[in-house]
């Protein structure tokens, strides 16, 4: 149960009111800490320098296997007190090989660091196990844990924004606790195009829960070798998460992390105000021949609407973990609590996340533990569509009326009144997800791993509506309650065997298992009405009117049985093999075809290995890898494979006229549906040069999906509301994937650099019998939709007009070619087919919300305790489609464009007269914009104190630092960001008024104890 001062809603007003008890903590930690006996202590001194005789400050010195240390001060000196003269100490730096020395009794005791060439020795997590990174064959990212927690967000993904090439990562909305959309390598499918996610071993849909104060590394596999040991899960890219762990005969160390902010929205809309409105408002009418509704002279400046709903907010976040361990049992303990109000009122989340891993020895050969994280969150949604509202509520109205009530603003409605009779929400989610697992080795080179893993998930929300009137058009005349429950269940049980051995020049791991999940989801919610009060102990069902009670029930399962196979081999550090095979066999397909296999084979050479290339001295590391596969998508709905009979379908039948409950067949079945499948090639080499300082990865890559599922419409005659499945589309995406870093060290200055590019080509190469074009997104006034997908082209293209500028007199316009009726003022329209006349067939390709190019690019320097570090990423060639500017059924307020509009002859030839729908209104390139933009992602600046001032509070590390996540953005889009994420790939690219991204600034501490 959460305390009374975590469910203090208000405790978000400010900063975190926790000084005396963040104090008391601190305190505790060191009065917890284990004091070192001084029976045998012996004092040591001395310099540490690098190669070539510099000092180096900053040296982390650790007596082995407690938590004494100390830090080399500004000259490299640093003293140390050890336990006995046997101690060893531990000397670690960033960028130089970690070295243990014992002191044998020494007083003085000097060190030399060499510079760490040995990278490519670094541990990467794959599926189902660990590689050495110099043998990897595939294409694999890695984010650490230091990379990922300098990003003040409770997302985790985020933190994967501009730093994995071949991964596009866009915010779906700017609210607390909103998730992400994630591509990797393009959208490979006309339906759910995410990527797999892999949480310690637990296949899961996304990861949105995390902490990430829990995560030790993020891996990224991106192509068919690297993901083909997930089968039917990897067409899509997998993303590893790995937590962190405690170690054996580790001493205890207690650490704190955290931060206090505040956010503002980080760019508005230019809107007219209350003056400028009734100038184009008057004009309008005077345009439909009607009289001017407003004297001008009346108004100056009205209501700012986006002032009125937007706010300075506050985050917080606080994170208190223990880990260490003794011979038998490591753990690993976090708590973290993260608050954020939102940048529109009425918005808020926290979250309560507890997890705790652990591992156990009951001998030598035997291991068990297990990894939980129990999350609890809290959220309060803004009222529905407010952001719209606000951006669409006409200026000259106040909130209030002077006697108090709130004022009638026909058409729009007044945001005022929902944020007062549409706050009653909050929804409220608990969840336990983890894995508990035993290792076994056996026969010297095997070992025998079983995995359990579980994921439950129960989510309640409840919804309170008063009765109300403002207007007509907003009013409730009989208050309302809505209670929703669901439920998840998600088990995995895996089981595998590896023989890992090492002899002469050769490296062999082999990888065989078997594997079974099983999801099941289930809903139920309710209504009634007219509820006696509102106070909140009414707000149960049981309150309302019996006779207004309605109710849903709804409920999804699937279930998986998976066969797996991988070998890796490694001759002589030179030459890599990798194959892997994946039998698959799903409760999604019918049983004609219920059963997939997934191939890969990779290889590669490590050139700079050969005696030929001993010589080249700027050449550290030279690497060439290709690999092949097929993989596949099974995020295909649950049923599609199998009729869908939908109850609830009630008539009237007889003459006495009575109501018969029945049901209907509503989808029929295709039992011969088969698995997408996505066959990819990579090329790739990586590289390193002048010791490593310079380091990349280039990869090209070739994405194939074939078997795409999509709707076939049938005749109505047959009876089936939903058009059945087939697999007929291909889409194929190749393009670059690039990698450049920097790392270099001079005496007290460190610095770094590091660039990411990536580029896709989306084609379409089959829609199916016909191919007939797929429309989608939004619809224009004339009911045409703005997204199209035909062959040859990517996927969810913007379809519409071309505007050739204004139409300045009447000449021009009975000489050209119209729609019509068009008169001087509104837009030209290209006769694309040349016919004569503007119709439909005009349409034309006007932009595609996937980009040409991803990219991003970091760099950080230290120098004497101080180190700054900033994170840029971006995207070019993408377009946005300006819905909500477009959408436009009465007379809304105007953004400040309008006042550029055509009023005559020569006054405007790009903004057409002011009107209300129609012609110019059309889907057409008035409304796609540029969706190209350089986003300053976060920029930190942090000090981390002397240790030798530490030693006397008995405190291992003390940071603090002052960030500023998204402080600007470079862009030609007028809207609130240029992020538009979303979960449709056949209409992705909408902006009909989204949740603003938030510019935010903290200021934060980390320390160790």
């Amino acid at each position: 149960m959460i305390s009374p001062l975590l469910m203090n809603k208000k405790w978000g007003n400010g900063p975190i009111p926790c000084s005396g008890k963040l104090t008391t903590l601190l305190l505790f930690a060191y009065l917890g800490i284990t004091t070192v006996s001084t029976a045998q202590q012996v004092t040591t001194r001395g310099q540490v320098t690098d190669p070539s005789g510099e000092s180096v400050p900053g040296v982390n010195i650790l007596e082995k296997d407690t938590n004494n240390g100390t830090v080399t001060d500004l000259d490299g000196n640093y003293e140390i007190t050890v336990s006995s003269p046997e101690a060893i100490l531990v000397f670690s730096f960033v960028g130089f090989e970690t070295q243990e020395i014992p002191v044998e009794g020494r007083t003085q005791l000097d060190a030399m660091l060499s510079e760490d060439t040995r990278s490519l020795d670094e541990v990467v997590v794959v599926g189902y196990g660990v590689q050495r990174k110099s043998d990897l064959t595939g294409a694999i990212s890695s984010v650490k844990s230091q990379d990922i927690t300098r990003l003040p967000t409770p997302n985790v993904t985020q933190a994967l924004q501009g730093r994995v090439s071949g991964v596009q990562v866009t915010s779906t909305s700017g609210a607390p606790g909103a998730g992400t959309t994630v591509r990797v390598r393009g959208v490979g499918t006309l339906n759910n195009a995410d990527p797999l996610f892999v949480v310690d071993g637990m296949l899961l849909e996304n990861i949105d829960f995390l902490n990430p104060n829990d995560v030790e590394s993020i891996e990224v596999l991106k192509d068919a070798s690297a993901t083909a040991i997930y089968g039917s899960r990897g067409a899509n890219g997998v993303i590893i998460v790995t937590t962190k762990q405690g170690a054996f005969d580790q001493a205890a160390t207690i650490s704190v992390n955290a931060y206090t902010g505040v956010q503002q929205v980080a760019d508005r809309i230019s809107m007219v105000n209350a003056r400028q409105y009734t100038q184009l408002a008057n004009e309008l009418r005077q345009n439909e021949g009607a009289q001017p509704p407003y004297n001008e002279d009346e108004f100056g400046a009205g209501t700012d609407w986006q002032d009125f709903i937007f706010r300075n907010a506050p985050i917080n976040d606080i994170n208190i973990g223990a880990t260490g361990g003794t011979a038998s049992t490591s753990y690993n303990l976090n708590v973290n609590y993260f608050n954020q109000q939102g940048v529109v009122r009425e918005s808020d989340f926290e979250r309560l996340t507890v997890r705790l891993n652990n591992q156990y020895k009951a001998s030598d050969a035997v291991r068990f533990g297990h990894n939980l994280s129990f999350i609890y969150f809290n959220r309060q949604d803004e009222p529905s569509g407010i952001v719209a509202t606000a951006y669409r509520a006409l200026p000259i109205f106040e909130p209030r009326q002077p006697d108090g009530s709130f004022t009638d603003m026909t058409p729009t409605g007044n945001p005022a009144a929902s944020f007062e009779y549409n706050r009653h929400n909050e929804n409220h989610s608990y969840r336990a997800v983890g894995n508990f697992f035993m290792d076994v080795d056996f026969l010297q080179y095997f070992t025998f791993r079983s995995n359990m893993g579980v994921d439950f998930i129960f989510n309640d929300s409840r919804v309170f509506t008063p009765t109300f009137y403002v207007s007509p058009a907003q009013q409730v005349l009989e208050n309302m309650i809505n209670v929703s429950n669901n439920r998840t269940r998600n088990w995995l049980w895996e089981n595998t065997i590896t023989f890992e051995r090492e002899w002469d020049s050769h490296r062999l791991n082999v990888l065989a298992g078997i594997t079974s999940q099983d999801f099941y989801y289930e809903e139920l919610g309710g209504q009634r009405r007219n509820l006696p009060g509102e106070d909140p102990s009414l707000w149960y069902l049981n309150a309302g009117e019996e006779i207004t009670q309605t109710n849903n029930n709804l409920a999804r399962d699937w279930s998986m049985v998976s066969y797996l196979f991988r070998v890796n081999y490694v001759f002589n550090d030179k030459y890599l093999f990798t194959g892997t095979v994946r039998v698959d066999g799903s409760s999604r397909f019918g049983r004609e075809n219920r059963y997939g296999t997934f191939p890969s084979v990779a290889a590669g050479w490590r050139i700079a290995e050969e005696g030929f290339m001993q010589n080249f001295d700027v050449l550290s590391d030279l690497k060439l890898r290709a690999s092949w596969g097929i993989i596949g998508n099974d995020k295909i709905g649950e049923y599609e494979g199998r009729p869908v009979v939908t109850g609830n379908e009630n008539a009237v039948f007889g003459p006495g006229e009575t109501l018969t409950y029945g049901a209907a067949l509503t989808r029929l079945a295709n039992p011969f549906i088969q698995w997408e499948e996505t066959v990819q090639s990579d090329i790739g080499f990586e590289f390193g040069l002048f010791d490593n300082k310079l380091t990349g990865e280039v990869d090209y890559y070739f994405r194939r999906t074939n078997d795409i599922l999509v709707s076939v419409p049938i005749p109505a005659y047959v009876g089936s509301a939903e058009n059945p499945v087939v697999n007929a589309a291909s889409v194929e995406n190749r393009g670059w994937d690039i990698t450049l870093n920097w790392r270099e060290r001079r005496g007290d200055f460190g610095y770094d650099f590091g660039i990411i590019a990536s580029t896709v080509r989306n084609t379409v190469l089959d829609i199916g019998e016909g191919n007939e074009a797929i429309f989608g997104g939004a619809v224009g006034i004339s009911g045409l939709l703005g997204s199209r997908t035909i062959i040859g082209e990517s996927i969810g293209h913007f379809f519409g007009y071309r505007t050739l500028g204004v139409f300045q007199n009447q000449n021009q316009v009975e000489t050209s070619p119209t729609r019509g009726p068009e008169v001087p003022g509104d837009l030209i329209f290209q006769d694309t087919n040349g016919d004569g006349l503007v119709d439909s067939n005009d349409r034309i390709i006007l932009g595609s919300p996937i980009p040409e190019l991803i990219f991003g690019f970091h760099f950080g320097a230290d120098y004497r305790g101080f180190d700054l570090r900033a994170d840029f990423n971006g995207t070019y060639g993408n377009k946005i489609y300006n819905s909500k500017k477009q959408t436009r059924f009465d007379t809304y307020n105007f953004e400040t464009t309008y006042l550029d509009r055509w009023t005559g002859e020569g006054t405007s030839d790009t903004e057409p007269r002011v009107t209300n729908g129609g012609h110019n209104y059309e889907v057409s390139d008035r409304f796609i914009e540029d969706g190209s933009f350089l986003r300053l992602r976060n920029v930190q600046l942090g000090y981390t104190f002397n240790q030798t001032f530490l030693d006397r509070f008995n405190i291992n590390n003390f940071r603090v630092y002052l960030s500023g996540t998204n402080l600007f953005t470079i862009t030609n889009y007028t809207g609130y960001t240029p992020e538009i994420g979303g979960g449709d790939v056949l209409g992705t690219g909408y902006d009909n008024g989204v949740y603003p991204i938030s510019r935010v600034v903290n200021l934060g501490i980390s320390a160790n104890f």
